[in-house]
């Protein structure tokens, strides 16, 4: 079951919603946050802030935009367009699309830790994108530090999984010789040690209970 929706900010909850908005993003998957609407409005833009890159992406293959496949040049001015009329067009823009999209505020989060102001992004103009851009900018600088460890211990992960795949086919059958097979079954073992490691550090991480 989702956990209980994180409440309207203030200065005297701030932190605590910033606590709820962090066990959110680390317990549910994001179709439940999308169902929930957990990645829309402001409190999306607490939770989208405690995800990671590939989250992000995920998130983003729930869009308006993924589903109705909006003709991309709605989100840009184009050459020689008058501001006036730029700034009409994406009014209609962030209204017929931005405005009911159920991650929003992940497009945005995703936008910034790209560094990315150009055009509409989770229905915020480029003077807001580039103003959260300076505002955040050691909050960003953190959370991409954060998605570049957390993909290199996705990576470790794969690699200590493959490595166990590899060890478990490495000798076959009864022609190996009976010290080959013991050294073999050692590497086994200290693989999945590590494999297993590596996947507990992570459920810690995401303040998963060990199983009983």
């Amino acid at each position: 079951m989702i956990a209980a929706r994180p409440p309207t900010r203030t200065r005297a909850h701030g932190k605590a919603e910033d606590d709820i908005a962090q066990y959110v993003a680390s317990t549910e998957p994001i179709a439940n946050l999308v169902a929930g609407v957990y990645l829309a409005g402001h409190d999306g833009r607490l939770v989208a802030q405690q995800l990671r890159a590939p989250q992000l992406h995920q998130a983003i293959t729930h869009s308006v935009c993924h589903a109705v496949k909006p003709d991309v040049d709605n989100f840009y001015q184009e050459d020689g367009e008058p501001d006036a009329e730029w700034h009409r067009r994406r009014t209609r823009t962030v209204r017929d699309h931005c405005t009911v999209c159920p991650v929003r505020a992940a497009c945005a989060e995703l936008a910034l830790r790209n560094d990315d102001t150009i055009g509409i992004r989770g229905g915020l103009a480029p003077e807001k994108l580039h103003r959260r851009l300076l505002a955040e900018a050691t909050r960003l600088e953190r959370a991409r530090t954060e998605d570049e460890r957390a993909a290199q211990e996705q990576q470790a992960r794969i690699a200590a999984a493959a490595e166990v795949q590899r060890l478990a086919g490495q000798y076959m059958g009864t022609s190996v010789p009976t010290h080959r097979r013991e050294q073999n079954h050692q590497q086994i073992s200290e693989a999945v040690q590590r494999r297993d490691e590596l996947h507990a550090a992570r459920r810690r991480a995401a303040g998963w209970a060990e199983a009983a």
